[in-house]
């Protein structure tokens, strides 16, 4: 039997290992608060400013599908509301208290990883290790800080870390599981093409451990009975979403598509270090975490691939969890080669990480050509709008909307952030003589997008921007004239009357005010 003498050793080893992993956390903890300060000098994202202003029309009693109309569920928003009603509560702006909000949930991500890494890594490869990480997850996401991306890694990253345990046999604290896979069931629910992500992790613990029994466990019950209510609670506070949106916007939401080519040219860097990682992790004498981190990412690129639209922030995902394998990897590979290479492809995708951060955090500050011209927006929507009134765009992009509406305080009328069927009319206009299925198409998305605009505009906006720009989202330079297109509704030209163009203080973007007295 051990004596007593060496019991309390074996006890001040553990607590002095404890004391020394969460020392490493601090420093993290420091590059979180310092990343983001960085981000709260920029812009809010566009798609974030839209989700975080239209759920206030959640807590005023609206339903999803109708008040608010979107191609994506509602779970985002659902997140959200709580976020709005508590800035309203305290009388803080939304976007403060969405950005701290933010913050709260990745040190908590960050505390849980620091938990569950292996006990080998000495505290001054753990605390460089988690500070890496902090910086990924806030410069590291650029423009989409707070998409539902980088939302869904900071949410699923201690579940991983779990998962890794599972396939490595060791032994996991059960309320850890439970709450890692309720975390991660949230963050798997925000699209449907998540799905791949515990699909790839699990077949790979399973490989590892030749049993299913690493995903037969509490987090895996979590997950799916998250999401088994997640599909409930749609069904029931949401169906007009179900019946109504889906079945109508399912049928022209391709226009925001393009082919798998242009996808995968236009993201290069993702795409090769998410193969270098997994490459880095596979074999004998590389650590679990490292290929289930791998795994994740190689899940998240299965759904950007799927998704068909090269969007920066569907991508983000591959290049956060790849370099995190990667760092694992270097750090607890037993080969020294193994190490080498990891350590390699690590900082070149570190330092091609930071130049196009800081191009794209440049971008949207105070002085960059974003920023700047979407400040002089919102002084041109606060000029023209009384407090209490509203305006609206009519454009393929929530830009010009958002996040102008975020920070001039004024009234977005309209139930979507863009006109969802114009990409698929200009489209389909395009494409010369029509097949019959086709021309269905064309009409059936000519007929919904009118009458969205008739719906939007009974709203009587004191202000409406177009965008004419030469270069415009979805649709590239096809020609249309979305003024035009509106104006043949007599409907709309009725209404369109009582509207006066003047001038704007951005190029491309006309600005329409309605007459005094109408």
């Amino acid at each position: 039997m051990q004596s007593d003498s060496t019991l309390a050793q074996h006890g001040n080893d553990r607590g002095r290992r404890a004391l020394a992993g969460q020392s490493a956390l601090f420093p993290a903890l420091l590059a979180l608060f310092v990343g983001g300060l960085v981000q709260g000098q920029t812009y809010l994202n566009h798609d974030v400013a839209w989700v975080l202003n239209s759920s206030e029309r959640l807590l005023d009693g609206g339903t999803f599908g109708r008040e608010i109309v979107a191609a994506n569920p509602p779970l985002i928003w659902w997140l959200n509301e709580p976020v709005a009603g508590l800035a309203k509560l305290l009388g803080i702006e939304p976007v403060h208290t969405f950005r701290a909000v933010m913050l709260a949930v990745l040190a908590l991500s960050l505390a849980a990883v620091n938990r569950t890494l292996p006990a080998s890594l000495s505290p001054a490869r753990r605390a460089g290790l988690l500070t890496g990480l902090a910086l990924v997850l806030t410069l590291g996401a650029g423009r989409d800080f707070g998409q539902r991306e980088h939302l869904a890694v900071a949410l699923c990253l201690p579940w991983l870390m779990v998962m890794a345990a599972r396939a490595e046999a060791r032994a996991v604290s059960p309320l850890a599981a439970l709450l890692a896979g309720l975390a991660a069931g949230v963050g798997i629910c925000f699209k449907p093409h998540f799905l791949a992500v515990p699909v790839l992790v699990g077949l790979y613990a399973m490989a590892r451990r030749r049993s299913s029994r690493p995903v037969l466990t509490v987090e895996s019950l979590a997950i799916v009975l998250t999401g088994v209510a997640y599909l409930a609670a749609t069904w029931f506070f949401a169906r007009p979403y179900l019946t109504e949106v889906v079945p109508l916007i399912s049928q022209v939401y391709w226009g925001f598509s393009h082919s798998m080519m242009q996808v995968v040219l236009g993201q290069p860097v993702p795409i090769a270090l998410c193969l270098v990682a997994l490459a880095g992790a596979l074999g004998r004498g590389r650590p679990a975490s490292a290929m289930v981190i791998a795994a994740a990412a190689a899940g998240f690129l299965v759904a950007a691939l799927a998704q068909a639209k090269g969007y920066s922030y569907h991508f983000y995902p591959v290049t956060a969890l790849a370099l995190l394998s990667l760092a694992l990897s270097a750090l607890t590979a037993v080969a020294a080669r193994y190490r080498l290479m990891a350590g390699g492809a690590l900082a070149l995708g570190m330092a091609l990480l930071a130049v196009q951060s800081t191009v794209a955090l440049g971008y949207r500050m105070a002085g960059g050509a974003y920023g700047t011209a979407t400040a002089c927006l919102v002084g041109m929507v606060q000029q023209n709008v009384p407090e209490g009134g509203g305006f609206m765009a009519f454009s393929t992009h929530p830009y010009p909307g958002f996040p102008v509406a975020n920070y001039s305080h004024r009234r977005w009328v309209a139930a979507t952030n863009s006109r969802l069927y114009l990409p698929a009319i200009v489209r389909l206009r395009a494409q010369g003589p029509l097949s019959p299925e086709a021309a269905r198409v064309l009409a059936l998305a000519e007929q919904a997008e009118r009458a969205a605009a008739l719906k939007d505009m009974a709203h009587r906006p004191a202000l409406v921007l177009i965008d004419a720009r030469e270069g415009r989202h979805a649709i590239g330079t096809l020609p249309m004239d979305f003024e035009t297109f509106y104006t043949k509704d007599p409907a709309f030209a009725r209404l369109w009357s009582d509207y006066q163009e003047i001038n704007s203080c951005v190029p491309g973007i006309r600005a329409f005010k309605r007459t005094e007295g109408a």
